[in-house]
């Protein structure tokens, strides 16, 4: 008697073998899409430009509706430090964004308090927010240039040369302008790197951007300027920013942990009503250097 399997009788056991393994897993998962509450967000911060510095506030919107979210009229917002008050006013353009004058900046080694009185669960009674940022003292830039990518094969670098502040926040960011145009402007985009590997707090010939010559829009032309932009931030925010790019690419791996709300430094002062809170308020300085583009010879 024969007791070899032929290969085509083989494989249809195989074949039987795993139908019959992934039939037995399969079971019925009802997902639940129904949105959450509405949560109340509140973003802003204030920086050593004079500029006008917003505050925007907004209650959240489902994941699947793609309009903007409805910003939160009338209330009374302010900024703090010492014993000043910085009062903002509610833009007449955009209902929920709320402006200094055009002539604030902010103080390095101060502390800054943001105060929001408002009425979210719309029952008639205003809960006060607040949150509390350090505004970090700045590194200084002194010069860039570009250069042929040390890193990427027929690419093009912008590098910088500076110093990170003495008393250091440890966390700081870059954003590159073309033009006058911010080439970084998404979360994506956003540059954050510590000072931990930065000997003796000097910047020499750091490669700060890498740019493509085949991608239209960092393709240079001679006599285009460039200009970068360092922020000293605080660690917390730079925790934020992190946490939030993170859930925006996803977990890794593939089937890591549940995405997680943010980590929010706003927080209800009120008692009784405690709402769901997300959004960031902080206080950063800047400092920017500029270049022209001449071309590589």
């Amino acid at each position: 008697m024969n007791t070899k399997i032929r290969p085509l009788a083989l494989l249809c056991l195989r074949a039987f073998a795993l139908f019959f393994l992934f039939s037995a897993c399969v079971e019925r998962i009802d997902i639940n899409t129904e949105a959450s509450p509405p949560r109340l967000v509140i973003y802003g911060f204030i920086t050593t430009d004079t500029a006008q510095h917003a505050i925007r506030i907004t209650r959240s919107t489902g994941y699947f509706v793609t309009e903007k979210p409805e910003g939160i009229p009338q209330a009374t917002v302010s900024i703090g430090y010492d014993d000043k008050t910085i009062e903002l006013k509610e833009s007449p353009m955009e209902p929920g964004l709320y402006l200094t004058s055009s002539h604030i900046f902010g103080i390095p080694g101060k502390t800054y308090t943001l105060h929001a009185s408002l009425d979210f669960n719309g029952d008639g009674d205003l809960e006060d927010y607040e949150a509390t940022s350090f505004l970090p003292f700045p590194a200084t830039l002194d010069s860039a240039a570009v250069t042929p990518s040390t890193l990427v094969n027929d690419f093009l670098q912008v590098v910088i040369w500076g110093n990170l502040p003495e008393e250091s926040s440890n966390s700081f960011g870059l954003h590159l302008y073309h033009n006058n145009v911010l080439m970084n402007d998404s979360l994506q985009g956003f540059r954050i790197f510590q000072d931990d590997f930065v000997v003796n707090k000097k910047l020499i010939a750091l490669p700060a951007f890498q740019l493509d010559p085949e991608d239209e829009d960092e393709k240079l032309t001679s006599g285009d300027i460039l200009t970068v932009q360092i922020g000293s931030f605080t660690t917390e925010y730079a925790d934020f920013i992190g946490n939030a790019q993170q859930e925006m690419r996803g977990p890794v791996p593939l089937f890591g942990g549940p995405p997680a709300n943010i980590e929010t430094n706003i927080r209800c002062i009120s008692p009784g009503f405690q709402p769901e809170i997300s959004g960031f308020f902080t206080a950063y300085s800047l400092d920017r250097v500029s270049t022209v583009y001449v071309g590589i010879r």
